[in-house]
């Protein structure tokens, strides 16, 4: 048997220590965080100063969250279902806080946001677990996570500007891009999957805005 030390190839990557977990307890920490996260959404919207108060009804910040949460799942099927099932345990969370808070559940908002859990979900968690891998696709998940934010800013801005506070809009647009450019520069700093990053983020954002501006919560019954 030999007894030469083992060597990592120069330049290969570092091992990721957290990729040696058990994706079953990934799964389980990350609805844990949803349920916080979600719990602390309703109570944010009694104490959140005025400039801050949109975070507790934002899509952008939910996502981002579920998206970080699968950005260290070691298997891609656990990341999916992080993405899916963190939404789902934000949803449960904050109707239970909002039980808790005296105030009544609307079936129909709990559904339409379950329904965009189910649909939304799959390519967050994937996303996530393509950019912690810097698999190829990565420049695309960043951008479609980006697009989100930026998105929902410039929705903010040009739609509701009149009764919301601009202030956090415009910050939701700046996290978007800072989000985009941090992972450029450490993820993949070269020129074409830069620019592919930054297309997406474009096509993504105004695509976000095209459904933000349908309204499709009208077709959920708020009882």
């Amino acid at each position: 048997m030999s007894t030469e030390p083992t060597v990592r190839p120069a330049g290969g990557p570092e091992e990721d220590p957290s990729r040696g977990r058990s994706p079953w307890v990934h799964l389980g920490a990350s609805v844990g965080v949803g349920l916080l996260v979600g719990f602390l959404t309703s109570f944010a919207q009694g104490f959140l100063p005025d400039v801050l108060h949109p975070m507790a009804n934002s899509a952008g910040s939910w996502s981002l969250v579920a998206f970080l949460l699968a950005l260290r799942c070691p298997r891609r099927g656990f990341a999916v279902a992080v993405g899916v099932l963190s939404l789902f345990a934000m949803v449960a969370g904050y109707d239970a806080a909002s039980v808790l808070r005296g105030f009544a559940v609307s079936l129909g908002s709990s559904l339409f946001w379950i329904v965009a859990a189910v649909a939304v979900g799959p390519f967050l968690g994937w996303g996530g677990h393509e950019l912690g891998v810097r698999s190829r696709i990565a420049p695309l998940a960043v951008g479609a996570m980006s697009g989100v934010l930026v998105g929902e800013g410039v929705y903010g801005l040009t739609v509701i500007a009149a009764t919301t506070p601009a202030a956090y809009w415009t910050g939701s647009v700046t996290v978007g891009l800072l989000f985009l450019l941090l992972a450029i520069v450490r993820a993949f700093p070269r020129p074409v999957p830069a620019l592919v990053a930054v297309g997406t983020t474009a096509l993504v954002s105004l695509a976000f805005n095209a459904v933000y501006t349908a309204d499709l919560i009208q077709f959920f019954p708020l009882f």
